[in-house]
């Protein structure tokens, strides 16, 4: 029954796919065959850079797994953050829940555990990331996102262990420029965005400016309050200058804020104990709240010397997000929660890079950070059902108290070397050293220290045969830093240790047929040593780090891309990555006796598959009729190490198609998420994870199929 169910969703999802497919092709040959001949050649030899290894590159000439998304892949998908980011590319995965900055991110059989930092380095606009609370912030005026796969951490560092994510945004520039976008969408949502840009001395300043609005009722009805858990508000704006004082030196400031409300952070009571059931009714009874508000100030100072690139970054962050919510998941007013999370940093990184061309290219520098990071939370009961008082009252005393303040600090170094041992053969080799130092003040008083410290190596070797042809092999190291358990934690260790994955990969590429034909593809293995997940704590109103000794990841991917005619590029991509757990250690306190070796780690799916296509067919003069649908299926994997409860598989089709003009600048665009309307929570915590104290499996309410229309205009 259950490949039956999925053999019909996947035939469904190829239908729609099909349906627009025949509707798309006969009008775009009809296109071509009216269409000036030299149009054609302009658009196949369009070339993607690239800057992975932290300089400008053909994709096609780099040595590592990359998914590229354009300015025009962007805006026709619809990307807004990381998440829709990841789930275009094999073998990556990712899901929110609970709140804002409560992110799984997955690469690789590698992933992110509730409240802590991710398996990737997250680079915007040049600049490092300090706190996984930044994650879910509007990146609006996206330009390229380019998702990297494999240990990156001799270029990128700080938790690079499964691959980088590089995000670049519009930067401004000579030129005036102005947008905006309004849309709606199903669940009563309103967004709108407007951005403008230009210089304000010429040939000295120029200024970026933009807001964005989200005000969403929500779909998913709390059946007790009559509020809607998937409600969200946020306003988030951005300024942006570069400054050019002189020839070959630039200043780029940033500055963001972010005021967000969230979902409700509460669950629901899984009645079934059955993880692929996800309709029982949200019946809390009070209103969660989820309130965040987010700083990030960056500014980056590069210099051309004419011997090479000097570039200095500094940045800022601060970020409060709080949470109060129902936690008996009913409409019984049992227990509530309120949890208090803030974190600042402060970064700082010098490089130094060769020009780009010659035989020997070369970059080096180095990189420091310090942060720090309070999380509490506090634990309600009504004291009826502890005996203390003759009738229910409300859930306002206090059974259960965690409230740590752990500070970081990181220095490292890096080097990277690349040399063209023959012109159609590069040696290149990297190393980065990470020094990190940790310290806890409990709020019961003390401290305590802990440090963590890793060379991460890697060499690749490219051989070139032919032009348009690639093929590289590579073996590197990726390191992700330990941290501290809650000082209150009732079970697990004090520490949590630092992961560390060895990974061997050869992978090719190929671009053909002049440019209209692109593929990749890669071959992996990577030995992780201390796999890090958190599980729920009740008993100490936390999250509990644990560590899976060793785990032997294997996979491969391939991807590629296909111009059928002018205006019509079909996708596809698919990944396999088949994690076994070699070596576990029972921690203190946790778990039963039982035989973990060959399991799966949790949250990690074994298949991924995308399949998509952009067709831009012209109608009349000046307009343009686009579509772009999209099928993505993740397998299911296990929400727990024993491997007793399963997500089922995700069939997920998007739509997009509309009409645009005066030579792009307008748009009217409508659109589908989650056509099929699949409804799988993202968050599911068996009892035997979360040690509630009703002994109830609880999970996060699912939203299904959501539509609307967006339009927007380019001044």
């Amino acid at each position: 029954m259950r490949h039956a169910s999925h053999v019909r969703k996947f035939m469904a999802g190829s239908a729609l796919i099909a349906m627009a497919f025949t509707w798309s092709v006969p009008a775009l040959a009809a296109a071509e065959r009216a269409a000036p001949a030299a149009t054609e050649a302009g658009d196949a030899s369009a070339e993607i850079l690239v800057t992975a290894r932290r300089r400008n590159e053909s994709v096609q000439s780099v040595p590592i797994a990359i998914t590229v998304l354009t300015a025009e892949d962007i805006a026709r998908s619809g990307v807004e953050g990381v998440g829709d980011i990841a789930n275009l590319s094999p073998n990556v995965s990712f899901d929110n829940a609970l709140n804002l900055g409560t992110n799984f991110l997955t690469i690789r059989g590698q992933g992110q555990s509730q409240y802590s930092p991710p398996p990737a380095a997250i680079v915007v606009d040049g600049v490092l990331t300090i706190s996984p609370l930044q994650f879910n912030v509007d990146e609006f005026g996206l330009q390229q996102v380019e998702v990297l796969k494999g240990p990156q951490g001799a270029i990128y560092g700080r938790n690079a262990i499964a691959g980088a994510i590089n995000i670049s945004s519009l930067k401004p520039g000579d030129d005036f420029d102005a947008r905006v976008m309004a849309g709606y969408g199903r669940g009563e949502e309103w967004k709108a965005k407007a951005m403008v840009s230009g210089p304000v001395v010429a040939d000295l300043l120029s200024v970026l400016g933009g807001v964005s609005f989200t005000d969403r009722r929500g779909q998913v009805r709390n059946v007790t309050t009559g509020e809607y858990s998937d409600k969200m508000k946020d306003f988030t704006g951005r300024l942006r200058a570069v400054v050019t004082p002189a020839e070959g030196f630039e200043l780029d400031l940033k500055y963001t804020y972010s005021d967000a409300k969230g979902r409700d952070p509460a669950y629901v009571t899984s009645r079934s104990g059955n993880p692929r059931i996800s309709s029982d009714p949200f019946d809390s009874n009070r209103v969660g709240t989820n309130p965040r508000t987010l700083h990030d100030l960056s500014g980056r100072a590069i210099y051309d010397t004419g011997f090479g690139t000097l570039t200095a970054t500094l940045a800022y962050v601060h970020v409060r997000e709080d949470i109060t919510a129902d936690f008996d998941f009913s409409a019984l007013d049992i227990f509530a929660v309120k949890q208090r999370q803030q974190e600042s940093g402060f970064s700082q990184e010098l490089r130094f890079a060769s020009p780009t061309g010659g035989s020997l290219r070369w970059l080096f520098g180095g990189y420091h950070v310090r942060s720090k990071r309070r999380l509490g939370a506090d634990i309600f009961a009504d004291p009826f059902f502890l005996g203390v008082t003759p009738a229910p009252t409300q859930a306002d005393f206090l059974i259960a108290r965690s409230n740590d303040l752990n500070r970081y600090e990181t220095w490292s170094g890096f080097a990277n070397v690349e040399y063209d041992l023959l012109p159609t053969l590069e040696l290149a080799v990297a190393a980065r050293y990470d020094d990190d130092s940790l310290q806890q003040f409990p709020g019961t008083g003390g401290s305590q220290k802990a440090s963590f410290a890793k060379w991460q190596p890697k060499g690749t070797l490219t051989f070139k045969p032919v032009p348009g042809v690639m093929v590289y092999g590579s073996v590197g190291r990726g390191f992700r830093s330990g941290d501290f358990n809650a000082s209150g934690s009732s079970f697990g260790n004090p520490v949590i240790a630092a992961e560390v994955a060895t990974n061997y990969e050869v992978g090719a590429k190929a671009r053909l047929l002049d440019g209209t034909l692109s593929i990749e593809g890669a071959l992996f293995r990577t030995d992780l040593k201390n796999g890090q997940f958190k599980i729920f704590d009740g008993g100490g109103a936390t999250n509990v780090g644990i560590n899976i000794d060793k785990t032997r990841i294997e996979g491969f991917e391939v991807a590629g891309a296909v111009r059928l005619v002018r205006g019509f590029t079909f996708t596809g991509s698919f990944g396999h990555t088949d994690p076994k757990v070699v070596r576990f250690t029972l921690p203190p306190g946790y778990g039963a006796p039982v035989n973990y070796i060959g399991n799966r780690p949790p949250r990690i799916s074994r298949y991924t598959a995308n399949i998509g296509f952009d067709a831009e067919i012209p109608v009349g003069d000046g307009f343009n009729l686009f579509v772009r649908p999209e099928y993505r299926f993740t397998s299911g994997y296990y929400w727990d190490l024993e491997n007793r409860y399963r997500r089922p598989s995700i069939d997920l089709v998007d739509l997009r198609a509309g009409i645009e003009g005066g030579e792009g600048r307008w748009s009217v665009t409508g659109w589908v998420h989650n056509a099929l309307n699949q409804k799988v929570t993202a968050d599911y915590q068996p009892f035997t994870n979360s040690g509630h104290p009703l002994g109830i499996d609880a999970y996060y309410p699912p939203v299904g199929s959501t539509y609307g229309i967006e339009l927007s205009y380019r001044f």
